[in-house]
């Protein structure tokens, strides 16, 4: 039987349902080898400001191995994941292929060349794309040259999204090894009725003290500079009023800006008439009530690594409309769809016309079911399995 070896990190929410699949579609197909445990037990994640366990269970419904690489406090930097129990984990499981995740780590690194000393076929499913991070001409040519001795010993590379393609293709990849495994996260909105639904919006909105009428507009991250959620507040002068005297500001997550963005919402309550309202850090399993309560979802981020964009599908799945700005890279991916847009990073007055152009849409639970039919946990695992089985 063909087995699949996966050398991840540490357990990710939206990587682990991937790995369910596989081993749903291959009984005992794939193991999957962490070098750390530390979203599963809690960690401090700085970004959010806090310890951070995530509420999914994500070391269920597949086979699994922690190797406890950690050199000090994990994912804090290249070396802090080393490459403890790759070569035993290799040569005990003996798999038909290795996929890796990333290879920002020298866990990663370790993990390739020795698979590549066993002759093992080294596959290779991350999120790297050019149009994340300003970079000097100097750097590019210097991060361009290391791509493309790197990517030449993957016999098979699968791509999130159409930058990813793009990179890999801009960086020597041979477009015969490029097969389509797109972004996805599961889909916690499958299950329920539209009744359900409306139920879960009304409640959530009115907890959060809002009239059924209001235009809430959201976001959901960490609250941090690359996020740039503060430029919501800034925006509002530009909304026309007629919009603005509906607008109401729904902001999902935690983080460094907490107390700036309190100070903001002040303003725009004493300026406007404009109520914010914070929920905190919200886990995994209740981010469904608070998407749903959301009528216009926005990701603004800076031009600091937003490689994919997460929160896009999970909003889309909820049926909120959706902006981000073309630093967050799934913009190359859904800039055509009906209630998603795109405005110029930073642009206050760029974001109040999406705004205004996605407010005349009445709010819709299914509008984007169709649109994210390839960007699903199953349609991705499949990718996989199928590649395994030709193996």
């Amino acid at each position: 039987m063909q087995k699949l070896l996966v050398f991840d990190s540490h357990p990710v929410q939206y990587r682990v349902p991937i790995w369910r699949m596989i081993e749903h579609e291959i009984p005992g197909g794939i193991d999957v080898a962490y070098a750390s445990d530390c979203s599963v037990r809690g960690h401090l994640d700085r970004e959010f400001g806090k310890n951070i366990a995530w509420d999914d269970p994500m070391l269920e419904g597949y086979g699994f191995k922690i190797l406890h690489a950690e050199k000090g406090e994990p994912l804090s930097g290249p070396e802090s994941l080393t490459g403890k129990g790759v070569t035993e984990t290799l040569d005990e499981i003996q798999p038909s292929a290795v996929l890796l995740t990333g290879l920002n780590y020298r866990f990663d690194r370790i993990a390739y060349r020795e698979a590549r000393k066993r002759n093992i076929p080294v596959w290779l499913r991350c999120e790297t794309q050019d149009e994340a991070v300003k970079r000097s001409f100097f750097k590019s040519i210097i991060r361009s040259a290391v791509y493309r001795f790197a990517y030449r010993g993957f016999s098979k590379i699968f791509y999130i999204g159409e930058l990813n393609r793009k990179h890999y293709l801009r960086h020597g990849v041979d477009a015969m090894k490029l097969v389509a495994a797109r972004y996805c996260t599961v889909d916690r909105f499958a299950g329920m009725s539209a009744l359900q639904k409306q139920k879960l919006r009304e409640h959530a909105r009115k907890n959060a003290g809002f009239a059924e009428d209001a235009l809430l507009i959201g976001f959901s991250g960490k609250l941090i500079p690359k996020k740039n959620p503060g430029i919501l507040f800034e925006t509002l002068k530009f909304i026309p009023a007629d919009v603005r005297s509906k607008v109401g500001i729904y902001l999902i997550g935690s983080g460094e800006l907490e107390s700036s963005l309190k100070d903001a919402a002040q303003f725009a309550e004493t300026q406007y008439g404009i109520k914010t309202y914070f929920t905190g850090f919200v886990n995994q399993s209740s981010l469904p009530a608070h998407y749903l309560a959301v009528d216009i979802l926005v990701l603004p981020s800076r031009r600091m690594g937003e490689t994919w964009g997460l929160v896009a599908n999970e909003g889309m799945q909820a049926g909120c409309s959706m902006i981000v700005s073309d630093a967050v890279g799934c913009y190359a991916d859904f800039s055509n769809l009906e209630r998603f847009r795109v405005f110029r990073e930073g642009d206050e007055k760029g974001l109040s016309e999406k705004i205004n152009e996605l407010s005349k849409f009445k709010r819709s639970f299914e509008w984007a079911q169709h649109d994210l039919k390839n960007y699903t946990v199953e349609v991705t695992a499949q990718a996989i399995t199928q590649a395994l089985k030709k193996n």
